[in-house]
C-alpha cells in the first residue's frame, strides 16, 4: 500500500480517484469493480469519504484522527518496548547480573557510582575519553579528596591519560575537569573527533555508553569486566591516544623553532596544526584569547609572513620536523 491509511490497497485508489475526479456517484463507483463497494463503505466508516455523490473529504480534516490513532498505537509500542527491556535487562541477572563480563547499568545513580569507582579506586592507569556533549557523573574530585586514599592514608596515584574531545571543551565543567586532571599530573590530549566516552580502569574494567550518540536511552553503559571486548577498547583508545594532539608542547617535534620560540609558543604552533580555534587554544591553555593573537603576530613577525596560513606553511618548512 502506497499510504499506509489501513484502508486497503483498493480503499487508497478510490480516495486518491475521488480527490482527483472531484464528486462521483456512488453507483458509478460500484459499476468499476465488485471490490469498490467494499472499499466506499470502508472510506464511508472512517470519514474520507462523505455525501451523496461520494464525495472526498479534504486530507487535512479527514486524516487527522488517523494520524492521531496512529500516534497513540506508536507511543504505546515505544512504552512496550522500553517495559520489555527494563524487565529483560532486569531478569537476565545469569548473563549481566554483578559477577557478569559484561553488567548493564540503566540509571545514573548506578553508572556515577561505577564511574567514581573506576576513576578513582584505580592503583596503576586511568584511560579516559571524553566527547561531546559533555556531562558531569559525579562531583569534582580534587587531587588531595579523601576519596584518592588508602586504607592506610597513602595516596593512590595511578598513571592517567586523557583524550578530550575538541567540541567537549566548549563546556566549562569539562574545561573544570581537564585542568583538574593536569594538577593530577595527567597526560591529556586532544582529538578532533572521538566515537564514544569510554573509561578503563587498571586494564581490568571499562565503562562504555550502551547506545550511541544521539539514541534516546543516554543513561544505559556497559559495564565490561576483562576478556576480548576489553582488549578492543583499550586497543581502540591506544589508537586515539596516537593520533590526538598533546596539551603539552612535544619537543621532538620542533628543531630550530626552539632558540626562537617559548613553549607556549611552540604549543600554539601545535595546535594551530592540528586545527584548535583561538577560544579553544584558551580554553585549553588557561589565558586570554588575546594572549593568543599577540603570541602568533609575534610568530608571524619572526617567520616573516603576514598570515596564518603563510605561518603554519613556514612553522611546518622551518622549525618542525
Amino acid at each position: 500500500m502506497r499510504f499506509g491509511l489501513g484502508i486497503g490497497e483498493i480503499g487508497e485508489q478510490l480516495y486518491q480517484y475521488l480527490v482527483e475526479q472531484g464528486p462521483i456517484p456512488s453507483t458509478e463507483l460500484e459499476r468499476i469493480s465488485p471490490e469498490v463497494e467494499g472499499a466506499l463503505a470502508k472510506l464511508r466508516d472512517v470519514g474520507l469519504v462523505v455525501g451523496e455523490p461520494a464525495t472526498a473529504r479534504h486530507p487535512d480534516y479527514a486524516l487527522r484522527p488517523l494520524v492521531a490513532n496512529a500516534e497513540a498505537t506508536l507511543t504505546r509500542l515505544k512504552t512496550q518496548a522500553e517495559e520489555l527491556r527494563d524487565m529483560f535487562d532486569s531478569s537476565a541477572t545469569a548473563t549481566r547480573g554483578p559477577n557478569a563480563p559484561v553488567e548493564v547499568l540503566t540509571s545514573r545513580q548506578s553508572v556515577g557510582a561505577a564511574f567514581d569507582d573506576l576513576s578513582l579506586g584505580a592503583h596503576r592507569e586511568v584511560l579516559h575519553l571524553i566527547t561531546a556533549p559533555f556531562v558531569p557523573l559525579t562531583a569534582l574530585h580534587s587531587p588531595g579528596d579523601p576519596a584518592r586514599r588508602n586504607l592506610d592514608g597513602t595516596v593512590r596515584r595511578p598513571k592517567r591519560r586523557f583524550v578530550y574531545e575538541r567540541a567537549a571543551l566548549s563546556n566549562e565543567a569539562a574545561v573544570a575537569g581537564l585542568h583538574n586532571v593536569i594538577a593530577l599530573g595527567a597526560d591529556v590530549r586532544v582529538a578532533k573527533e572521538l566515537p564514544f566516552k569510554l573509561v578503563v580502569s587498571d586494564r581490568e574494567r571499562a565503562l562504555v555508553p550502551r547506545f550511541p550518540r544521539g539514541y534516546s536511552d543516554q543513561n544505559s553503559t556497559l559495564l565490561i569486566r576483562g576478556g576480548a571486548l576489553l582488549e578492543c577498547m583499550i586497543v581502540l583508545f591506544e589508537h586515539y591516544w596516537e593520533q590526538a594532539t598533546p596539551l603539552e608542547p612535544d619537543l621532538d617535534r620542533f628543531n630550530s623553532a626552539r632558540v626562537e620560540l617559548e613553549e607556549e609558543d611552540l604549543l600554539i604552533l601545535q595546535h594551530i596544526v592540528a586545527g584548535q580555534t583561538d577560544d579553544s587554544m584558551a580554553r585549553l591553555m588557561g589565558t586570554s584569547k588575546s594572549t593568543i593573537l599577540r603570541r602568533i603576530k609575534r610568530m608571524r613577525k619572526l617567520a616573516g609572513v603576514d598570515t596564518r596560513p603563510a605561518l603554519i606553511f613556514h612553522a611546518a618548512r622551518e622549525w618542525m620536523n
